[in-house]
């Protein structure tokens, strides 16, 4: 489970959930465990605490509106992991709504660049549960996977020049699962800034331009677009 990363999603096993269930939880935060288990619905890698035990990971459990939005925070062993995958590409999210050409044409730009988009956040959640997430004033929230400082620079050209029906947030992943804010990457390269912040599972620290120069390296596309992939 080495190659987990921050955003990677989890499907727990029947004992995992069984333990979760057994803890102390409100009204709502049972009503909600009960329906994520009850349809198999993944929960999102963290970043990890430092306390926690190398056999352990730490996942989040964003709720829909008609659970307030409530976000839930578990700590589950990794031998009760079943599953892992990603959230869902660009395209088929901009397929199932009427987006327009725009977003066809960046999910057609950002292949031929040689780069992954994924749909996070409300938009992903959304796509993945059937579940109400999004609202009027949800962001598009994007994780795109580069190999190089230089490939990041030619995708925030392309984000910075698209218009949607919504704002455009997210984030840039290096290799090893190093992210970095698009719009704060986009500051740092124009020289608005000096440093940003680099969020990894394990990690938070700022970084310079120089520092940033050191992440490339080789991106696991075949995983990225495998969708769901078994333990």
């Amino acid at each position: 489970m080495d190659t987990l990363t921050r955003n990677h999603l989890v499907w727990l096993d029947q004992v995992a959930w069984s333990q979760i269930e057994t803890r102390h939880w409100d009204e709502q935060a049972q009503q909600i465990l009960a329906h994520w288990r009850a349809h198999r619905l993944p929960l999102v890698v963290c970043r990890q605490r430092p306390e926690t035990p190398p056999d352990q990971l730490c996942v989040g459990l964003p709720a829909p509106q008609q659970w307030s939005r409530r976000r839930l925070a578990l700590t589950v062993n990794l031998d009760h992991v079943t599953a892992h995958g990603n959230f869902p590409a660009l395209l088929p999210v901009a397929q199932s709504h009427p987006w327009g050409a725009a977003a066809f044409e960046l999910s057609e730009t950002l292949a031929a660049l040689g780069v992954h988009a994924q749909v996070y956040g409300s938009h992903g959640w959304q796509w993945l549960t059937g579940l109400a997430y999004v609202h009027a004033d949800s962001d598009l929230d994007l994780s795109v996977y580069v190999d190089s400082l230089a490939q990041a620079s030619e995708v925030l050209n392309r984000l910075a020049s698209t218009s949607l029906h919504c704002r455009i947030d997210g984030e840039i992943v290096f290799p090893q699962g190093q992210a970095i804010a698009w719009r704060e990457l986009q500051q740092l390269l124009q020289g608005q800034t000096s440093q940003v912040l680099v969020k990894g599972r394990h990690t938070l620290r700022l970084a310079t331009l120089p520092d940033l120069r050191q992440l490339g390296g080789t991106t696991p596309a075949a995983q990225l677009n495998a969708g769901l992939v078994c333990s």
